[in-house]
């Protein structure tokens, strides 16, 4: 299936319990496949995964320690109230547009949130503590593997919009949830917007016509970028109403 991105706004609120409690992200997650969650009115059909992610959902609720009935009552209100706003999904194209948006591929180690793409605004970043170089480079040794933007000077903003923000939780795999306050969304969308489209569609033509260009996009498919750019105008549209709703923001590979 591959390594999909997805993003999620929720309230402050909710992002206060998750930091006071970071094990209920999980049950937050499965509570989207809850039989009264407001997933399945969208739902054109539920397939039989699908009915076993009601399962696991139902069974996840049952297992947690909560403290007497009316917590779970209560939290599953809160929660299912969050899903009433679906989360934005990237699928593969997550890495693509990283690229696209920051100048680097392989990094979630990244020093900024929101900077500028001018010669002086390129930091070297080191590889080795992102988890997913981890998975794909077993052998590192003691070797260090340094990465730095390669894309041409447009004096355009380097937004972190996907692989962004404070680690939070347990969460195993390709990488921990990470979380943008409110504030961090309004930066998000102001640099999203600064962008715009005309500047992500230069951005990726100037990429296109190198000789040496990076491996993650396909190149030779010329309606990978209106995919992609379809996806920027999504993610753009979707920080901007989070930040409508003075929301916070989860960010996560899965």
């Amino acid at each position: 299936m591959g390594i999909v991105g997805e993003l999620k706004q929720i309230s402050p609120v909710m992002l206060d319990k998750f930091k006071i409690n970071s094990s209920l992200l999980d049950i937050f997650f499965s509570t989207k496949y809850l039989p009264e969650s407001p997933f399945w009115e969208e739902a054109i059909y539920i397939s039989e995964n699908s009915r076993l992610n009601i399962q696991q959902s139902e069974e996840k609720f049952k297992e947690f320690k909560w403290a007497d009935n009316q917590q779970i009552e209560n939290i599953k209100a809160e929660f299912l109230k969050e899903w009433q706003i679906s989360e934005l999904y990237l699928g593969k194209s997550w890495h693509e547009l990283h690229f696209l948006l920051t100048g680097y591929t392989h990094t979630d180690k990244l020093s900024f949130l929101v900077s500028k793409n001018s010669s002086n605004n390129l930091p070297k970043i080191s590889l080795n503590n992102w988890s997913l170089f981890k998975i794909f480079n077993k052998m590192l040794g003691n070797r260090e593997y340094i990465e730095q933007s390669t894309l041409d000077i447009d004096n355009l903003p380097l937004v972190n919009a996907i692989l962004g923000g404070t680690e939070i939780g347990n969460k195993e795999g390709y990488g921990k949830h990470r979380y943008l306050i409110p504030d961090e969304v309004k930066q998000v969308a102001e640099a999203l917007s600064e962008l715009s489209e005309n500047g992500f569609i230069t951005r990726y033509k100037r990429e296109e016509v190198k000789q040496e260009r990076v491996s993650i996009i396909d190149w030779s498919e010329p309606e990978t970028v209106e995919s992609l750019t379809e996806y920027y105008k999504e993610i753009t549209a979707y920080y901007i109403a989070a930040n409508n709703l003075v929301n916070a923001m989860l960010l996560y590979l899965t």
